[in-house]
């Protein structure tokens, strides 16, 4: 009898190490699951980490942070990558991409049936047209309509981005993917209200400068000048500087305009070229010119602030084919070179941060409506 109240015990109590065992292991495995993500997301990657492990890591936490909404985990595995496709690069005379807002589809779609329709007659060789705008959708309906569009048109980039006024990150990370995927002699990021004469430009395009070139409309002001970020044409070994930069001393500014502007005054050679033929200012749609133009390619090359219904108006009177045109004309009879952030007036006046940091100007998530609300210079 007392044997076998020893043979009870012993199993009981062999019962009770094994359930407080199992018991300690599981609450220890849930904290680790919880607390997971975020190592993933921050932890070191070295050269000796395999892809597959960062892959599996990435999967990883997408599966934790996003099994409960399929939607926002397709946009997930559409966006924009930066692995560079080597020798797989097209190749291409111009890369153009036009920065938009996910809701703009409009004017999207006023651009494809305009001046866009020249990115695909016959000029494959020399032209590739992307509309660029932010993957990082909250709202389930704004995002279903983006991917459709996406899948229907092969046209929309998707940017590891969120919405806001954070311009300079979004031609960073615009130059960063143009690098990796295409061999570009010239690259031009414009805004999805610019009218564009792109056969006259593609036409000049060879006989203009294949280096060290930046072209667009420059502001001049007492003390300051600066490029405005609606349209930037860089030949390819500036965009190549750009990114040549030391990673732990590139600036980022919240407007791209400024931040451009800051890491141009680092390059010592560089031609400005001010071209009167941009209409910059006011809008195009509130100039009464353009509201009764006729073949406007003959005298512009391109002009800003064309909203959908202008967009439309142009692209019927364009007459856009290749014209004569001059030499660049020197930029100093025209304007200095100096640019001082601090200059600016207080409501565009922010301090440029390290890009590395990742920094955020407190400036929300709002979509900037642009000059047809009110917004802007």
């Amino acid at each position: 009898m007392v044997c076998n109240k020893k043979r009870v015990i012993i199993v009981a109590l062999t019962f009770a190490s094994v359930w407080i065992y199992m018991t300690f292991d599981y609450f220890t495995i849930s904290l680790h699951i919880q607390q997971r993500p975020s190592e993933v997301q921050n932890a070191p990657t070295s050269a000796n980490t395999t892809p597959t492990v960062i892959m599996a890591a990435v999967k990883y936490q997408t599966d934790i942070s996003e099994t409960d909404d399929s939607d926002m985990n397709e946009t997930f595995h559409q966006l924009i990558d930066f692995k560079d496709l080597g020798r797989n690069k097209r190749a291409v005379l111009l890369l153009i991409i036009v920065s938009t807002a996910p809701a703009r589809f409009e004017r999207r779609q006023a651009i494809r049936e305009t001046w866009w329709k020249h990115c695909s007659d016959g000029n494959q060789a020399q032209v590739e047209c992307v509309f660029m705008t932010d993957g990082l959708i909250t709202n389930r309906t704004q995002r279903n309509l983006i991917l459709n569009e996406k899948g229907k048109y092969k046209d929309v980039k998707l940017q590891r981005l969120k919405g806001g006024r954070e311009f300079g990150f979004r031609f960073l990370n615009q130059i960063k993917w143009a690098a990796a995927k295409f061999n570009f002699q010239y690259l031009l990021r414009i805004d999805d209200d610019y009218f564009l004469c792109l056969k006259r430009l593609l036409s000049e395009l060879p006989l203009r400068p294949k280096q060290t070139l930046v072209w667009g409309f420059f502001h001049c002001e007492a003390g300051i000048t600066w490029m405005d970020e609606a349209f930037m044409i860089f030949s390819e070994d500036i965009i190549q500087t750009f990114l040549a930069q030391n990673e732990g001393s590139m600036l980022c500014h919240p407007h791209a305009d400024q931040q451009i502007m800051l890491w141009l005054s680092n390059i010592l050679q560089k031609t400005y070229f001010h071209d009167t033929r941009l209409h910059h200012a006011p809008p195009a749609s509130v100039v009464a010119q353009f509201s009764n133009i006729s073949n406007v390619c003959d005298s512009y090359l391109g002009a800003h602030g064309a909203y959908v219904k202008t967009m439309y108006y142009l692209g019927l009177r364009a007459n856009d084919s290749a014209k004569e045109f001059s030499t660049i004309p020197d930029f100093a009879r025209f304007c200095t070179t100096k640019f001082d952030h601090r200059v600016f007036n207080p409501e565009w006046r922010y301090e440029p941060k390290p890009c590395k940091d990742n920094p955020t100007w407190n400036l929300g998530n709002e979509m900037w409506f642009g000059k047809e609300a009110g917004q802007g210079r």
